[in-house]
C-alpha cells in the first residue's frame, strides 16, 4: 500500500492485492483498517465527511479521498468505478518493451499488462480517472 497526500485533507492511496471488499459491509471493515494504519504510520485519522472515489482494475486498488466538511464522525461518499483503466506513465522508452502510447513527451502502457512488473512502478506514475481518457484519445501509438 502507498499513500499519496496531495494537500492535508486529500490523498491518494494504492494498493496491489488479490482481496478487495466487495459488499459495503466488506468496505467498511477496510476502512476501519485503513483508519488505524493512516493513523499508525502517517498520524492522520479519518474525521469528517470524505468524497471517495475507487478505481479497480484486477488486482489493482486505487483510492482518491477528499475531505470535504472536517466536523463531526467520519462519513463516506463512495463511488466505485469497477474494471477501470489504469495507465502506466514513465519517460525513458526502454523501461517497458512493446508497444507504448506516446503523449506529451512521456510514455504510457495498460496498467493491466504490467502487473507482472510491478518493481517497475518506482520509476514512473499510475494515471487513472479522466486523464486516462485525454491520454488515449489524444496519444499515439509508437513501437520502439
Amino acid at each position: 500500500m502507498k499513500v499519496d497526500f496531495i494537500e492535508d485533507e486529500h490523498f491518494i492511496i494504492y494498493d496491489f492485492d488479490e482481496q478487495k471488499p466487495q459488499t459495503e459491509e466488506e468496505l467498511q471493515v477496510f476502512f476501519k483498517m485503513l483508519n488505524k494504519h493512516l493513523l499508525k504510520q502517517y498520524h492522520y485519522e479519518f474525521h469528517g465527511f470524505y468524497n471517495v472515489t475507487i478505481y479497480c482494475s484486477n488486482h489493482i486498488f486505487i483510492m482518491d479521498f477528499e475531505n470535504i466538511d472536517d466536523f463531526g464522525r467520519a462519513d463516506f461518499n463512495i463511488t466505485m468505478l469497477l474494471n477501470s483503466t489504469l495507465l502506466f506513465e514513465f519517460e525513458d522508452s526502454d523501461i517497458v518493451p512493446g508497444k507504448k502510447i506516446y503523449y506529451d513527451n512521456k510514455y504510457y502502457v495498460e496498467l493491466e499488462n504490467m502487473q507482472d512488473d510491478i518493481h517497475l512502478f518506482e520509476y514512473g506514475n499510475i494515471i487513472y480517472g479522466d486523464q486516462v481518457k485525454k491520454i488515449l484519445n489524444q496519444g499515439m501509438l509508437v513501437s520502439i
